[in-house]
């Protein structure tokens, strides 16, 4: 992924979450089961928990220790810097969510699955012998056929 769309999507991970904190308090547990309600897979937390940090480095995101039946956990808020940029950038925002619902539909038809196997693919290239290399490019000129032909079938209505 290039530096420009990871930052983007750095953007939009962040919004999203102090949208989500806008609602209500969360533990980083309930981030994971969130998306994982959302999206259909669970992120590790090592996906979460650096986010929350840059967060709170921000000044957008608070942490508050709670006890429940004598186990600790950390609730995350949103401070009054975080809901000033909320507003401030609220276009930021309706455009995360806008892909957000692309996300969601491309992970549901495997979209991302595709790009790991093109990216495995690639890491392999140099080392297939033409039979497979012919059997590759096949493969790839029908599925761009078959795409080409989707993406002017929806054009047309």
């Amino acid at each position: 992924m290039n530096f420009r769309i990871k930052k983007l999507v750095k953007q939009y991970v962040e919004i999203l979450i102090l949208d989500e904190l806008r609602k209500h308090e969360l533990h980083g547990y309930g981030f994971i089961e969130l998306i994982k309600k959302r999206y259909g897979f669970e992120p590790s937390p090592s996906m979460i928990y650096p986010v929350l940090k840059e967060l709170m480095k921000k000044g957008f995101v608070e942490a508050k220790e709670r006890y429940s039946d004598s186990k600790r956990y950390v609730v995350y808020r949103i401070t009054e810097k975080g809901l000033d940029f909320l507003r401030e950038n609220s276009d930021l925002l309706e455009e995360a969510k806008r892909h957000e619902e692309k996300i969601r539909l491309a992970i549901n038809i495997g979209f991302f699955d595709l790009l790991k196997d093109l990216r495995l693919l690639f890491e392999q290239l140099d080392r297939l012998d033409n039979n497979k290399l012919s059997r590759v490019r096949h493969a790839i000129n029908t599925f761009l056929t078959e795409i080409e032909d989707l993406v002017r079938e929806d054009d047309r209505g």
